[in-house]
């Protein structure tokens, strides 16, 4: 892909831009001050009007330039003597040390677009009017959407920007990175940013209501949110980022760069959030949280904040080079986020979920062949949004850098992190900045460590070497700094450990891993096969297991049920085990392992009567037990909503009907902790009552979580044939499910399965509607979801037949790849196992 950077290096852009809703419309000019390397020099721009393009330099009068421009890119013709005068590297004019810049000036005029990216028009209904904002996104290529720029990350440049804003009401805000600088009437001027990459750049325009504090190191916090939501429904976000904030600067050692920090819940946002410098966006239910609020949604919540709090240093101050370094933004903030919040929150046990979810998740996709690694090239704009692949750039990425963490020690690996900070501020960098930086404080090769890991698909499965000692080994050093509780158990060096790539297939192959120490809690992104022995050791010794421990033992197990390794069957030794287990962590792994088990016991057969009649059998004085009324101990919170969906899949009458005595009509009323069940629990009895009012409430609902509740409970549990056909007509009805949420409204759909083959069979047949509503990010989001709920031959057929005439695509190509090896083995595993689990089955009941 060519790299427009080396024709043109900008350093500085006036934006006077007019956005109007109502016209739907963007024009304006741009100025860029900068630096040519060749002549002609080219600019992004993406569908664009480009009316004029005229230059001036320094002893130059202005004069218009020469250009040309087919809807992706100006080329644009430089007078001779310009050119000559202005020959450079991007290296040197990357350190603004061109002695004689030149202005381009572009006037252009561009469509506010209504898929989620670029400038943007989101809507949302308040007293009966429909009101209408501009919002941005500009990550990670889409700052060109809407306006000329060397769109690429490593063109950092600071910004000026004037919005003028036709239709100003008197209820709108407009607010953008920095803070107003001057105000005229309908034209609103903003301080100049920091240097940065375009796609930091940020505004929004309109009906915003919000809060504000200021927090104890002098930092204006600011939150909003659309007129229709409490500003209640703002407290928990605003306070998190004013604390977070503080514990940033202290953990990092630079502080945070700018006088304020605005936060904005957006009515329609394509991704969960984003980093914006000064100007975070969000998902309305990734920010929203009042009193009620769920345990879930709080943790949501303060680890999408803290993330993208930790990105306004790592991303926004100093910046990956190429987004094949993404992982330097996403990886980092993945696990730093879990480190905030803990801080912040520690009765959270905010650990757990990084381990039952970011490092399960990263487990189960890496195990798949063909799968990316966290490192991965780009080759083309179409690219770039594949890698933002959550199991791997994110929840990969943030387990090494935690295997890092702990082999480094917390106090040694922050250090580094601040010198870092401290040489790289205001620049671009890739990995081997990093690793130098954190080298001084390592007692190992840091680079050739994380290469190997980064560089690498995949993960190993180890196991004792033959000669290996039986008992664990304290002669592997422990970091100073390192909580001993967390190494107490590191067993021997490499040597006494043999590894294999561990695949789903079951196959393997020559790719080896380094490993300075193995441990039996969660560090090391690896999977422990024990041996029959070592297993039933570790079962009798399992009180004495701290968590993680626990959670390796289970994970490992579950894992490797899907390969030829373990049998299927023996997970019931588990659940037998483990059913009255009061630990929420091992109740997240328990809950997991009893769905996987449903893979061979298709719905509406002899063999799911049979699981469900022996869930109830093994489950019920749990059941019996659960307290349905007010919880405070988060602990107690997880297992009692895990054990509830348990109850609900096998159909354990007494429960549910103790869950539907507790509905009333008015879903706020209700417990919020078990709303959710509640309504699941009324419309299993009453779904002829219900459906049709409970649709109709869910458009006019403004609660992000009690939106959520409402839809998926009628997705997810209809049974009737008109409830289902009307259900599926939700997927070409936006101004009913808002684009945002299509994809998990199709998952659901495939999820339930009286409507999984129509949903298929939907997906094959409007495939240039999801292509119009994604453009090209989040497209591969719809066959690598599809392809992890197939479950029938017949099914892969379909999804085979007609997605492999797709592979040339290149933001579809690997997903398509990994998607034939996920269902080949799914359907292999389901033709060997199902036997002996239905079989166990059946004589359960006999």
């Amino acid at each position: 892909m060519e790299r427009l950077l080396t024709f043109f290096t900008p350093h500085h852009y006036q934006l006077d831009l007019e956005v109007n809703r109502t016209a739907e419309t963007i024009s304006g000019t741009v100025q860029i001050t900068g630096a040519a390397h060749a002549n002609p020099i080219k600019l992004h721009a993406h569908e664009l009007q480009i009316t004029s393009v005229s230059l001036s330099a320094t002893h130059q009068i202005t004069q218009t330039c020469d250009f040309t421009y087919d809807g992706e890119i100006i080329t644009i013709t430089l007078p001779d003597q310009i050119a000559t005068s202005n020959s450079s590297t991007p290296q040197t004019a990357s350190q603004n040390s061109v002695a004689d810049p030149l202005t381009l000036s572009l006037r252009f005029t561009a469509p506010l677009r209504h898929d989620m990216q670029g400038c943007y028009l989101s809507t949302y209904q308040h007293q009966g009017t429909t009101r209408r904002l501009a919002t941005t996104q500009f990550e990670s290529h889409y700052a060109r959407d809407t306006f000329p720029c060397v769109d690429e990350p490593a063109a950092k440049a600071t910004f000026d920007l004037t919005l003028r804003v036709p239709d100003l009401a008197a209820d709108d805000l407009v607010i953008a990175n920095t803070p107003l600088a001057h105000r005229d009437d309908q034209t609103f001027t903003f301080a100049t940013t920091p240097k940065m990459s375009t796609y930091l750049l940020a505004w929004v325009i309109g009906p915003l209501h919000g809060i504000t504090t200021k927090n104890a190191h002098g930092t204006e916090v600011a939150s909003y949110c659309a007129l229709n939501q409490p500003l209640s429904s703002l407290e928990f976000a605003n306070s998190t980022a004013a604390r977070a904030l503080e514990y940033f600067e202290d953990t990092f050692g630079i502080p945070y760069p700018l006088p304020k920090l605005d936060q904005v819940a957006l009515p329609d946002f394509e991704a969960g959030a984003m980093e914006n410098w000064g100007l975070i966006t969000f998902r309305e239910s990734m920010m929203l949280a009042d009193q009620t609020a769920t345990l879930d949604t709080k943790h949501s919540v303060a680890l999408t904040v803290t993330h993208e709090l930790s990105h306004q240093w790592f991303g926004d101050l100093v910046t990956m080079a190429w987004w094949d370094d993404l992982w330097l933004n996403e990886s980092f903030a993945s696990v730093i986020e879990y480190f905030a919040t803990d801080a912040l929150y520690p009765e959270f046990n905010i650990w757990q979920d990084f381990f039952t979810g970011d490092c399960l998740a990263a487990l189960k996709r890496d195990c798949l062949p063909g799968v990316q690694a966290v490192h991965q090239a780009v080759h083309s704009p179409a690219e770039i949004s594949t890698l933002f692949d959550g199991a791997i750039v994110y929840a990969k990425g943030a387990r090494l850098i935690l295997m890092l963490i702990r082999l480094l020690g917390e106090p040694q690996f922050f250090r580094g992190v601040q010198d870092y900070f401290e040489q790289y501020q205001y620049q671009n960098t890739s990995g081997d900045d990093l690793w130098r930086s954190l080298q001084p404080y390592a007692d190992f090769d840091v680079r050739e460590f994380m290469t190997a890991w980064i560089s690498q698909p995949g993960y190993p499965m180890l196991e004792r070497a033959a000669d290996a000692p039986t008992s664990d080994s304290a002669d592997v050093p422990i970091p100073d700094g390192t909580d001993a509780s967390v190494l107490a158990d590191a067993l021997a060096p490499d040597a006494a450990w043999s590894q294999h790539r561990f695949l789903i297939t079951g196959e393997t192959d020559d790719t080896t891993w380094p490993l300075p120490a193995v441990k039996t809690d969660l560090s090391g992104h690896y999977l422990i096969k024990l041996s029959d022995s070592e297993l039933h050791q570790r079962l009798a010794d399992f009180s004495q297991l701290t968590d993680e421990e626990r959670l390796r033992l289970l994970i490992d197990r579950e894992l490797l049920a899907k390969t030829p390794a373990v049998a299927s069957v023996s997970l019931f030794d588990l659940i037998d085990r483990f059913a009255d287990s009061d630990s929420a962590a091992v109740w997240e792994i328990l809950a997991l392992i009893i769905a996987d088990l449903k893979l061979f016991c298709p719905y509406h057969t002899s063999a799911a009567d049979h699981y469900k009649a022996y869930l109830r059998d093994r489950l019920t004085a749990q059941f019996d037990a659960l307290d349905l009324g007010p919880l405070s101990d988060p602990a107690a919170l997880v297992r009692r909503d895990l054990m509830l969906s348990v109850a609900y899949y096998s159909e354990y009458q007494p429960t549910l009907r103790r869950l539907a005595d507790l509905y009333q009509p008015d879903f706020t009323a209700l417990d919020a902790e078990l709303r959710a069940h509640i309504l699941a629990a009324k419309f299993y009895f009453d779904e002829d009552e219900v459906f049709a009012e409970w649709l109709g409430r869910y458009p006019h609902t403004a609660d992000p979580e009690l939106k959520s509740d409402i839809l998926y409970t009628l997705v997810d549990l209809a049974r009737q044939p008109a409830h289902l056909d009307r259900l599926l007509e939700l997927l070409e009805q936006p101004d009913i499910v808002r684009s945002q949420d299509h994809l998990f409204l199709y998952v659901h759909l495939l999820r339930n399965p009286d409507t999984r083959a129509r949903a298929l069979d939907w997906l094959l047949t409007h495939w240039g509607y999801v292509e119009r509503l994604t453009g090209d990010k989040s497209i591969e989001d719809y066959p690598r979801y599809t392809a992890s709920l197939i479950r029938t031959p017949e099914e892969a057929q379909r999804f085979y037949a007609f997605f492999d005439l797709k592979t040339d695509h290149p933001t579809l190509a690997r997903t398509i790849k990994v998607a034939h090896t996920d269902i080949d083995t799914r359907l292999r595993l389901i033709a060997t196992d199902a036997p002996a689990v239905q079989e166990y089955l059946a004589a359960f009941q006999r």
